[in-house]
């Protein structure tokens, strides 16, 4: 149901002297009026600077929006030396609790405090790049920590978990946060605790693994880009470069094993990760050759000479890295060599969309089995991804120019809560359940329908009692 309001708020109005400078007189302004549920949402932003007036009292503002970038970045206090925090929001899409900001806690020893807020604002915009792109429900934002220290270990965990915590509650549900770089489950036990459960979507008492979900969506763009660009699903005759492999890389690289990919070879600065089952690893990326390059690691890695050098074939990079280019000229160079790229705004959208659910659906996201969230975030992101290789009609220079035909209206109900109508749509019902379709699954299903009982028969293969299968030969039925 919608809630009443009432508010004063605090706006500073700047005006402009005889000597150029700028004066700010605070004008108070009671507001009375009605706050739109989570169902739907407005494109009508609010700049947290006007949806908290007392912020700058809270925390100190580092950055605020301009003509050139919407996003402000405030610090807020963190009770141990060495340690800095700085939370991003964009303001373009900020709609406080009806569109609140959403996005990962970052950790890294940056060089200064300004590469960290750069960092902060980059992220911020690039998280809202993929709320928009399927409309979750949330506006970019982004928590990223400078440490002065080398060894993150000496961090005082929970005590920086408690200082977020602080900040949380002060943007009153304006800001909901997870996992990122170098932050683990373990700290957010911290801050759901410190939070009182609330303004964390991390995939707590749930069985959803949102690293699992992030690589979901890398494949469903994947599968999406090679139904578009080959008009097939089929990876039989495509070699992949899988460029880091924690987490949400290794989980790439296993799926596309699973798969059928021809070759998937895999690179970590830690050797020991890239030894996965059926993978081949290798030691330099940039200068080994595959058709499809798949960034799972740090950042701005694909520099102008990368994409300049990278050996003749490739033609496809799709990838779970946020910001893989590391400008634009680099991202034109691949455009030239025709290289489709798929923004992460779709191949790395898995965890937001995750998040959509558990903001929209909290018992649902608790409760589902985890295979079928997987399942629906791949599909969604194949389709997306085959939208736009579509409409760019398979030419690389243009994806960037048809970002917009795939883009829904801000306005509606959040992704998430297409979760549920999905499962339906993509559930059946039957008495007998045969796994494996061999000669005994076969023959099973056959002497089942003769006796008019449905019965589902699932098979990993492409046919049924193939000639390698256990029961042609090698046991009794």
């Amino acid at each position: 149901m919608p809630i009443a309001f009432s508010l004063t708020i605090f706006i500073s109005l700047a005006i402009s002297t005889i000597s150029n400078t700028m004066k700010f007189l605070p004008i108070a302004l009671s507001l009375v009026g009605v706050l739109s549920p989570v169902d739907a949402f407005s494109t009508v932003a609010r700049s947290p600077l006007v949806s908290f007036p007392h912020l700058g009292d809270l925390f100190k503002i580092v950055k605020e929006p301009c003509d050139k970038c919407s996003a402000v970045v405030i610090e807020a206090d963190v009770e141990q030396d060495g340690v800095s925090m700085y939370i991003g929001i964009d303001t373009d899409s900020y709609g406080h609790t009806s569109r609140p900001g959403n996005g990962g806690i970052r950790l890294l020893n940056y060089d200064t405090a300004d590469c960290a807020i750069a960092d902060a604002v980059r992220l911020a915009k690039g998280m809202t790049r993929k709320h928009d792109m399927f409309r979750t429900g949330f506006s970019g934002a982004k928590v990223v920590i400078k440490s002065d220290h080398q060894d993150l270990s000496v961090i005082q965990r929970k005590e920086l978990m408690n200082n977020l915590a602080t900040a949380l509650h002060a943007f009153e549900g304006g800001m909901y946060t997870g996992c990122d770089l170098n932050t683990s489950d373990r700290d957010m036990d911290y801050l759901v605790e410190a939070t009182d459960e609330k303004y964390v979507l991390a995939g707590r008492n749930s069985r959803v693994d949102t690293n699992v979900a992030t690589a979901s969506s890398v494949i469903g763009s994947i599968l999406g880009t090679v139904k578009t660009m080959r008009g097939s699903l089929d990876l039989s005759e495509l070699t992949f470069t899988v460029q880091g492999c924690g987490k949400v890389g290794s989980s790439v690289a296993e799926q596309l094993i699973r798969l059928g990919a021809k070759t998937v070879q895999t690179c970590d600065l830690n050797a020991a990760a890239a030894k996965i089952d059926g993978c081949t690893p290798i030691t330099d990326w940039a200068n080994t050759p595959c058709d499809f390059l798949v960034p799972c690691a740090n950042s701005l890695a694909i520099t102008e000479d990368v994409a300049a050098r990278f050996l003749d074939g490739i033609k496809y990079c799709v990838g779970a890295t946020n910001s893989p280019f590391a400008n634009d000229k680099a991202r034109q160079i691949f455009d030239e060599r025709g290289v489709m790229h798929i923004p992460e705004s779709i191949s790395s959208a898995g965890a937001i969309l995750a998040d959509s659910v558990e903001w929209s659906n909290l018992h649902l996201y608790q409760t589902v089995e985890p295979s079928k969230m997987y399942g629906w975030i791949r599909d969604i992101s194949m389709n997306k991804a085959a939208d736009l290789a579509s409409h760019a009609e398979k030419a690389p220079q243009h994806v960037s120019s048809n970002l917009s035909n795939v883009i829904p209206e801000r306005d509606g109900l959040p992704v998430g809560k297409d979760f549920e109508t999905w499962i339906e749509d993509n559930s059946s019902k039957t008495e007998t359940l045969i796994i494996g379709g061999g000669v005994a699954g076969t023959a099973t299903a056959f002497s089942l329908a003769e006796q008019g009982i449905k019965s589902t028969l699932v098979e990993q293969g492409s046919t049924i009692a193939p000639a390698s299968a256990s029961s042609n030969g090698d046991s009794r039925m």
